[in-house]
This record gives C-alpha cells, structure tokens and sequence, in this order.
C-alpha cells in the first residue's frame, strides 16, 4: 500500500488507548530517567525534552508550562505542556508538537505509537493559506483553512514531498488516502490535483491537461493503467509527459494532450520523440480496417501486423499519398520510412514507390521497375509522372527513358517502338561511333536501331552493371519490349582482354543467348564474333571469337566471324588504340560485314 491510508474511528481509538497504556510503562534500565530537576515550576523537564525546552525560546513561548511528567516507552518519550507536547525518540531527537489540529490528528491516529509515528520536525505554521504541517516518521499531517486536516503516509507522503508539498504544483492535500482502486492501489485528492499508488507502478502525482486525458481513458482501469513516472515538463516547446504501465500521454500548449500506445509509440519513440521530426501527437490512435494510424505535427504514422510501424512525414511525399487516399488509396500502408536516394527522396508501400527528384516532385513507380531503377538511376533520370498501365504493361516515363513492365512474363522492359524494320544491338565499345556492325546492318535492311553499348563488359567481363549476361538477366540492361525484326550481340573482346576461361565464356553465353531467346523468341539473333586484326596481339581475340563460332554452329544460329577482319578491310592503321577503330576504320569495316550479315539472313 502507498500508504498506511485512513484508519477507521473505531481503529483510532483502540491505538490512542494502547498509546495511553504504553505511556503509563516504567522506562526500563539503560534509558535516562526524567526526573533532574530544572528550576521550572510543575513537573520537572529534564534530559533531552528538558534540553529542547530550556534552550529554545520559541519552544518555551509556544509550550508555556509542563503540565505533566515525562512519560518514556521502549521506543521514547513524550511530555505534556500547556501549549502542546514534546515528543522525543532516539531516531528523531526532541520535537515540539504544538496545540491544534495538527496535534489533534496526530493523537487521534495513536500518537507516537499510530500510522505517522514520532515526529521528525517541529510543527511548523504560518504557511500558504494559514496552514500548518508537521512531518513524521512515516509521514505528515496538514491543515489549512481551505482543506481542513489531511494526513499523507508512506509512498503517497513522499511523492507529494518530491512535487514541493503545500507550496508544489499539487498544493494541501483535501481527503486523506482512499482505497479500492485495481490491484490494490490507492488515491489522495490534493487541491490541484490526485497521487496515485500501486504496489506495481509506486506513487505518482496526476493533474492538469494529462490527468483529464487518462481520465478519459478510463483512469487506472483503462487501456492505459497506472502511471508508473512523475509528469515530465520543461519538454520541448513547453510540453510535458507521463509514462503509465500501456502507454503514455504528451501535452503541448499547441497540441493539447494525447495518448500514445503500443507500436506506435515505439515507434514515435525511436524517431526522437517530440524531439523528432515528427513532433506531438495532434490526434488519437485511429483504427480503420486492419491498420491504425495516428497523426502529429509533423506526419502520420501508420501500424499493421503486416507492415509494423512506419511514418510519412510532411512534404512532398507525405501531400502526395494523402492526396492519393492515403493508407486506403491506390498505394496502401508505407513498408518504410521517408529515404534519401540518389540526391532525391523515396518510400516504399504496399503497392509501389513515391520517387521524388528535384524539379520533378514525387511520382508513383511500381515496385518492379524500382528495384531496376534504384540500383543505377542515372542511367534513367527521376520520374516525369506516375506509373500508368495500358495493353503492353505497366509504364514508367523517366527523365532519359520509358519502361514497361509485362507482370506475364516477370520482366522490365524499355519502351522503344520496334519492328520488323529494327535492330537491337546489345555490345561492349566496339559499337562506339556509327560502327560497322549499325552500318552493316543498316545496308542490311534495318534502318531503326537500338543501341545498348557498355565499355567493359563481356559475357564474363563486367562494368558497373556486372557482366552483360548478368545485367541482361537482372534488368540491369534494359532491352526494348516487342518483335524487332533482328537482335545482335557485339561481345567478346573484353572477356579476350581479361584472359577469362573457355569453360566461363562458353557458360556465360550460353546463359545470355538463352535469356534473348525468351525475350525475342520470334526475332532472328546473330552473334558476333570479335573484330580483330592477324597480329600477333590479337591472338587472344581471334581465340575467342572462334570459340563463340563454334558454340553458335552447334546451336545453329546465325553467326559471323569477326577474326582478321581489320586487317581483310586494310584497316590495320585505323585504330585509336590497340583495341579501338576510329570512324575511318568503322567505315572500311561496314561493308564486308553488311555482305556476311545479308548471307547469314539469307537476303
């Protein structure tokens, strides 16, 4: 119990009259006895009460004469005067108990023997409102003109101690302890406020703004049960707090109190709290559907069992979900928070990305195509609109390029027109300028191209976006979606360069020319050999491309080698470096391969 709580009448008088028999005991051997005289008329004063009386004017002024003897127990002594009386024990020294309610009360509730036991300071008056209080060993008894006479005892005696006592934010105490409250607990009412005890959260004071929210709540018996911490102030922008068994309650002047519980709080919690981006709650927890959400200053946080915990906060991304429908619209709950990315912001939810980039503002893109998106967007710029969805599939419109994701077949595609009329080239720097594989294949009969042209890759060879088999396959190399009329692969020289093994090419492109089969599976597929020169310093090229050549012939696809064919076209002195041609030599390059590729199509 916080306390020793109000003892009924009948209970009082059986401790005054066990305190009256105790007092009438002889003090036993080893205790002074009181009986020295001390020159004062009456019973005589002696020892430590005699001491207290003979050296303190005030005393003397407020006790006048003794009007009895020295009366001693095991526990101490006690003498009568006309103006009070003088308690004395070993533990707290002699105290003057002054005439009037506080007296009244203390005897009434046993005296030294009862809940408040010896006192531990003089009665002390002249307080706030013309109170007086006087603090005991296991608590204190006040009064005032306003709250008449109120005890405090044990737990509840001490937080009221920590709020300031009679000069705190609580004030006088009004009724003493009550009982009957869930799990044993307790209450007192004080003039501004209540305390509230339990043997599982202690004693704690509840007033103002915070109290008449878990009041609401249900007090002690609601969602929220005891409080089991003081009330926080000084928080920021002049809020306050309360920590309780379910939960908590923040208060701002700007906000008013709410309740915080569960995931949420944690939640807001974790992010810093009113200290956080977030701020105060300026709402309850509301319930809709199978999520709950709540908003503060500055966003909404958003809770399923599902999704956990997560927040949109103010700004772009935040103004446009809402304008979306929120939780309930086209997007659904957010799995993450707000993140940077690439200089830009991004979320994630349930039903796709909110992509904000400066000067373009936050747009839909679907979960799909973000994922390619994210891992290299400058190759794709930020989003110009949201994702939108016609008979080829989900649109995504970037700053550099369109996207289609066919949800059939799994996979992200570039959306660039293509026809029977279009080749699509996927190849290292040997495509750099206008090459001879896209003029070949002009004179060839496809006058639309599309160029994927990455310095460094090979089957096995990679930049950074891997291996052209690996970004092929993991969308990292966006191909065009539809029917091109011919697709051709330009690869080779740089797993040439790096020595990389027969076994690993030969794997690798097997995985790549598959991969292109599924995409294009009513398109023709060439495969290029390496371009290369009869020198010695191209052996290593011309090893490989024979190696392709055979591997393609096995599977009877059409295929062109590409060994000596500088040094056929005489453009041996055509090159910017040992591996590169410059346009010169592209130019005497193209036809002789315009004339094997129109062979290998039978054209």
């Amino acid at each position: 119990m916080g306390s020793s709580g109000s003892a009924t009448g009948g209970f009082r008088h059986k401790i005054a009259t066990a305190a009256a028999a105790l007092l009438l005991m002889v003090l036993p051997s080893g205790v002074a006895s009181a009986s020295a005289e001390t020159g004062v008329q009456g019973p005589a004063v002696s020892g430590a009460i005699g001491q207290l009386y003979n050296t303190s004017p005030w005393a003397r002024g407020v006790l006048l004469r003794p009007t009895g003897t020295e009366q001693c127990t095991y526990t101490g002594c006690v003498q009568k005067f006309a103006g009070g009386d003088i308690a004395w024990s070993a533990r707290t020294g002699a105290r003057v108990v002054v005439n009037g309610a506080v007296r009244t009360a203390w005897w009434d509730l046993g005296g030294p023997f009862g809940s408040h036991g010896y006192p531990t300071t003089d009665t002390a008056s002249g307080l706030r409102d013309g109170g007086t209080k006087q603090v005991f060993e296991r608590g204190a008894i006040i009064s005032s003109r306003a709250t008449g006479t109120q005890e405090t005892t044990g737990s509840t005696h001490f937080a009221w101690l920590r709020t300031g006592s009679e000069s705190g934010y609580l004030g006088y105490p009004v009724t003493g302890e009550r009982a009957g409250l869930p799990d044993g607990g307790t209450y007192q009412v004080y003039e501004h406020g209540f305390i509230v005890w339990s043997q599982a959260s202690g004693a704690h004071p509840s007033m103002g703004a915070i109290r008449e929210r878990w009041r609401q709540s249900g007090l002690e018996g609601g969602e929220l049960g005891y409080p089991t911490t003081d009330e926080s102030t000084g928080l920021k922008n002049g809020g306050s707090a309360q920590q309780y068994q379910r939960g908590m309650i923040a208060w701002s002047p700007a906000t008013g109190a709410h309740a915080l519980t569960g995931a949420i709080r944690a939640y807001w919690s974790s992010t810093g709290g009113q200290n956080g981006a977030l701020g105060y709650p300026v709402g309850e927890e509301n319930r809709q559907g199978n999520f709950v959400y709540q908003q503060f200053q500055g966003g909404t946080v958003y809770w399923s069992a599902a999704t956990g915990a997560h927040s949109t906060t103010h700004g772009d991304i935040h103004n446009r979900y809402v304008a979306l429908g929120g939780a309930a619209g086209s997007l659904g709950l957010p799995l993450t928070d707000k993140l940077p990315r690439a200089g830009g912001l991004v979320q994630q939810f349930s039903k796709g990305w909110l992509v904000w980039g400066p000067g373009t503002g936050a747009q839909v893109v679907g979960n799909p195509t973000y994922r390619v998106w994210s891992e290299n967007p400058g190759d794709f710029g930020w989003p110009l609109r949201d994702t939108w969805t016609d008979y080829r599939g989900e649109h995504a419109a970037f700053q550099k390029l369109e996207t289609i994701w066919n949800k059939a077949t799994q996979e992200l595609y570039s959306a660039e027109p293509v026809d029977a009329s279009t080749a699509v080239f996927l190849g290292d720097s040997q495509l750099d300028l206008d090459s001879w594989a896209e003029q070949g294949a002009r004179a060839a009969g496809y006058p639309r191209q599309v160029v994927r042209s990455i310095g460094g890759i090979g089957y096995v060879s990679g930049s950074a976006v891997g291996s052209a088999t690996d970004a092929v396959l993991n969308d990292r190399i966006l191909l065009p979606q539809g029917n091109p009329g011919l697709v051709v692969v330009n690869l080779g020289g740089n797993d040439a360069r790096i020595f990389a093994t027969d076994a690993a090419i030969l794997s690798q492109a097997n995985k790549l020319w598959d991969e292109l089969r599924r995409k294009y599976p009513r398109s023709t597929i060439v495969i290029n050999g390496v371009l290369s020169r009869y020198d010695s310093s191209h052996f290593q090229r011309r090893w490989v491309d024979g190696m392709l050549m055979r591997e393609t012939a096995l599977r009877g696809w059409p295929h062109i080698s590409m060994a000596g064919t500088a040094t056929i076209a005489g453009a041996d002195g055509n090159y910017l470096d040992n591996i590169h041609m410059n346009q010169v030599g592209h130019n005497k390059v193209a036809p002789l391969y315009a004339s094997a590729l129109r062979y290998v199509l039978g054209r």
